[in-house]
């Protein structure tokens, strides 16, 4: 008897976590939309950061201030390039990567490796 309500209390246990985890859509993901954009132009760095903000709050359950601000920073960066130099931009985008290797799993390594392409697009394209 005393299995049968620790099996209760389990399935309880697992509805009330469900319930808890806000629902989010699946970021599309295109590769030819990645690649196709031209990373000097800061069309293009919105794109990847908001990309990448949204494949990392899709893994995470919701949004996190915290990345937010990281994904401010690399615009800011990006933005003013010419002002602050290369050096600036891969300065701001290196704790980027380094939240999405550390968030990687078995489970979101396709989505999250398509964020370190992005991430990597933005840090490493030539400035004009």
């Amino acid at each position: 008897m005393g299995s049968v309500v620790a099996l209760e209390e389990f399935r309880q246990t697992l509805d009330k976590r469900a319930s808890r985890v806000p629902v989010r859509e699946h970021p599309e993901i295109r590769g030819g939309e990645i690649w196709g954009r031209d990373y000097t132009e800061v069309e293009a760095i919105v794109f990847g950061l908001l990309l990448i903000r949204d494949i990392v709050a899709y893994h995470q359950g919701g949004l996190n201030t915290e990345f937010d601000h990281l994904c401010v920073n690399g615009l800011e960066a990006a933005y003013k390039v010419n002002d602050f130099g290369p050096a600036k931009l891969k300065k701001t985008i290196k704790p980027i990567k380094e939240w999405v290797l550390d968030d990687m799993t078995e489970d979101n390594k396709r989505d999250m490796s398509w964020a370190l392409v992005v991430a990597d697009l933005i840090e490493k394209s030539p400035t004009k």
